[in-house]
């Protein structure tokens, strides 16, 4: 059974950012005229205050220069380009021109993504197996529809997010970008190579992949995925490999010590072929409740993911994650409406 009611963690009204008016603006920008001193942040020092630059413990006021870009100045003052959006968001995307003052947040603004008429989820798609043409599978995405809604993200200027930067945002840490979404692929079916990964590097795509170990092989086959084969998208850089248990059984009937061997073991073994340490789980069948929930925190899994559909806001419980399936009989207006990432309030 799926456990109901947990605690939702909403923080206080004074936690909450807003986007600066014009008049703050411009009050930034003479105000911090009087700081003349280097900005610590994550134990580098940031440039000091200038005619250029003027600095605050939270924000900086850049006049930019012609060859400034968002990423370089993530790259510069964020120390991450990946954070190009905070500053582009911030500075209402405008194009960047010689002289522009462009204001730098240097800490997260609003990382609950809360805005008058409602807040940002992140919905987490997920996948099973491919077919090469339109299968009666119902679990069986054709390659044209898989590659349909690759488009449609691309198209819509959706942005494709790790599973890293969505605990920061339940974590209420950092807001990813707006419309961002999560691609995640379930078991370790062949397919998933042969026909969903070549899709996913065309579109420049990253997707999480959830197997359950007993499933994978250590030789060549038709069907599923060997150890060697799932290294090599690892390798890549596109996919992240990430815990469905062992044998794939529902953890809510398993006794206390099957239940310890599936989130333990499959930590292990996952460790052993790819080095990667599985924090993530995605429950079989989607089923939890709280003695699996303290079992997990046992053994380090900071995140689990049931089937529930819907998106993920920044106060659900990370035990808790919705996920929408994917199905072979949902139309491109049925994926339009899954892949929402605002709910009105």
């Amino acid at each position: 059974m799926v456990t109901y009611g947990f605690p939702l963690r909403f923080p206080s009204l004074n936690r909450v950012s807003y986007i600066f008016s014009p008049l703050i603006l411009f009050i930034l920008i003479t105000g911090c005229a009087a700081t003349s001193r280097d900005i610590i942040k994550d134990g580098a020092t940031l440039h000091e205050s200038t005619d250029r630059v003027k600095m605050s413990e939270n924000y900086a006021v850049v006049l930019a220069n012609p060859s400034d870009t968002y990423e370089s100045l993530a790259e510069k003052y964020l120390r991450d380009k990946n954070l190009a959006y905070i500053i582009a968001e911030f500075n209402k995307n405008k194009n960047i021109t010689a002289d522009q003052p462009i204001v730098i947040p240097l800490k997260p603004v609003n990382p609950g993504g809360i805005m008058p008429e409602g807040y940002q989820t992140v919905p987490v798609l997920c996948y099973h197996q491919f077919s090469s043409k339109k299968s009666r599978t119902k679990i069986a995405v054709s390659a044209e529809m898989f590659d349909g809604h690759m488009a449609y993200l691309k198209d819509n200027g959706y942005h494709v997010i790790t599973l890293s930067t969505l605990r920061d945002f339940i974590e209420y840490k950092q807001r990813p970008p707006k419309n961002s979404v999560v691609i995640t692929i379930d078991d370790g079916w062949k397919t998933m190579k042969t026909i969903a990964f070549p899709i996913l590097k065309k579109y420049g795509f990253k997707a999480s992949l959830f197997v359950y170990t007993d499933l994978i092989r250590s030789e060549p086959n038709n069907v599923t995925l060997t150890w060697d084969e799932i290294k090599e998208m690892v390798d890549e850089g596109i996919i992240d490999v990430q815990s469905h248990t062992i044998t794939h059984g529902d953890l809510t009937k398993l006794s206390e010590e099957s239940l310890e061997r599936e989130l333990a073991e499959s930590q292990r073994i996952i460790k052993e072929h790819l080095g990667i340490n599985a924090t993530f789980i995605a429950y079989p069948y989607g089923t939890i409740d709280e003695r699996v929930m303290e079992k997990l925190k046992k053994y380090g899994y900071v995140a689990g993911f049931t089937v529930i559909r819907g998106g993920n806001a920044f106060y659900h419980h990370n035990y808790a994650l919705n996920r929408t399936m994917i199905f072979s009989n949902h139309s491109i207006d049925d994926f339009a409406e899954l892949v929402g990432t605002f709910k009105k309030q």
